[in-house]
């Protein structure tokens, strides 16, 4: 398990929740991005812009936009938007959304435990990615979107998390989209010594959100390492921002696909080539909700307004490889690639990933009208999650969506 330590930082003020802490990053597209920047000037997200936000007659060079950035930033701690923590602090971080609440711990991890794998990945990052954000960290200077990391729970830690929670949170109120959001800043040496000492107990660290982050922090320190003759190791820069959240607490949802058209085939066609991989039964008059798949190894397609439930033979799946055996795998596998021809869902146009948060209507609602065909998956499990990053493994794009997800601008660290 990676040192779990306490930092100096800021909170976002008490009175400025609402104003400034963003919403949920990925669960807006990049217009909506920009249009949300524009009509909240005093935001987060104002702080946090990158290149894709804006229609490429807009768009800055990467050098002025991190700058603004970098003014929006200044000007959010100019206002008293965010308050000094005083002291070397971790914090609790509980989240609840309807019957799900789900409780973390927010602090730093040495970044020399990322590189050397202590901290377990399941997706690649893109390089591109990576160097834009490496480049905020370098110009903007500042840290608010903990990388989030999950680990099999510990009794001793949520004994001790409970107890925090028993007195009133300094941060405390309920998001736009109706998560509650609450923050206990834990300053007691000996609390701080108490639940390091647990997590010491604990085995591997895996990352859920936040593999570019993690990544890019990583060059980062290697880059600040280079350009200072002084460096000693203790430097802000040497570390990340973290949210650790234990396995139990966790909702995964699926990661749905919509394909914009059939890839020449007529429906009956698409159908008959299903049935050599699956079984297919057309759910007659079945609502959005009720087509959910409901359990492994079982999908439901989108198609021509009807809905169809495809099952795969389970001896036909390789049940000992942890990423061959995942149903989105399978998809892609079966359905996407050799039938309709995507090759690669992030770069290509055809396919959309839509998140389990929208739910089947939401899906659906894509779909209906527009032509094309959708996927709906089982969600991956978290156990299924840290056997791929226990194997060394990658999963395939886009195949998690954790739900609710952690806010920017609740915490700021500076680099």
């Amino acid at each position: 398990m990676p040192s779990v330590l306490p930092f100096r930082g800021y909170l976002v003020a008490p009175e400025r929740v609402h104003d400034v802490v963003a919403p949920a990053f990925d669960a807006l597209t990049p217009a909506q991005r920009n249009l949300y920047a524009r009509e909240h000037p005093n935001n987060y997200v104002n702080a946090m812009r990158s290149l894709e936000e804006f229609p490429a007659a807009e768009r800055p060079t990467l050098d002025v936009l991190l700058e603004e950035n970098r003014r929006n930033l200044e000007n959010l701690l100019g206002q008293g938007a965010f308050r000094d923590t005083g002291a070397p602090c971790l914090f609790v971080y509980r989240l609840r959304m309807d019957c799900h609440e789900q409780v973390g711990l927010v602090g730093e991890v040495p970044i020399a435990e990322y590189d050397l794998d202590v901290i377990k990945k399941h997706e690649y990052t893109q390089t591109n990615r990576e160097d834009q954000l490496a480049r905020y960290n370098d110009v903007v200077g500042a840290a608010s979107s903990p990388v989030c990391l999950t680990y099999a729970h510990h009794p001793g830690i949520d004994a001790v998390t409970r107890e925090v929670t028993k007195s009133p949170p300094s941060i405390d109120f309920v998001a736009d989209d109706g998560v509650a959001q609450s923050i206990w800043c834990i300053d007691d040496a000996g609390v701080q010594e108490s639940l390091q000492r647990h997590f010491k107990e604990v085995g591997e660290a895996y990352l859920t959100d936040g593999h570019h982050r993690a990544a890019a922090g990583s060059r980062f320190a290697q880059a600040r390492r280079q350009r200072n003759p002084h460096h000693t190791g203790t430097e802000p820069y040497n570390y990340l921002l973290v949210v650790l959240f234990p396995d139990d607490q966790l909702r995964i949802l699926a990661y749905n696909r919509y394909v914009t058209d059939l890839n020449g085939f007529g429906a009956d066609e698409l159908l008959d080539r299903l049935s050599g991989n699956f079984e297919v039964e057309y759910l007659d008059g079945a609502a959005d909700r009720d087509a959910a798949p409901s359990r492994p190894r079982e999908f439901a397609m989108l198609l021509e307004g009807r809905w169809y439930r495809l099952r795969v033979d389970p001896s036909s799946i390789p049940a000992a490889d942890p990423v061959d055996s995942l149903d989105i795998t399978i998809l892609h596998d079966r359905i996407l690639g050799p039938i309709l021809g995507i090759a690669d869902v992030r770069c290509d146009e055809r396919c959309e990933s839509i998140s389990g948060a929208s739910g089947m209507a939401g899906l659906a609602e894509r779909c209906r009208g527009n032509g094309g065909v959708a996927f709906a998956c089982h969600p991956v499990t978290i156990q299924q999650l840290m056997a791929v990053a226990d194997a060394g493994r990658v999963m395939p794009p886009k195949s998690t969506w954790f739900d609710p997800k952690v806010r920017s601008g609740l915490f700021l660290r500076l680099r």
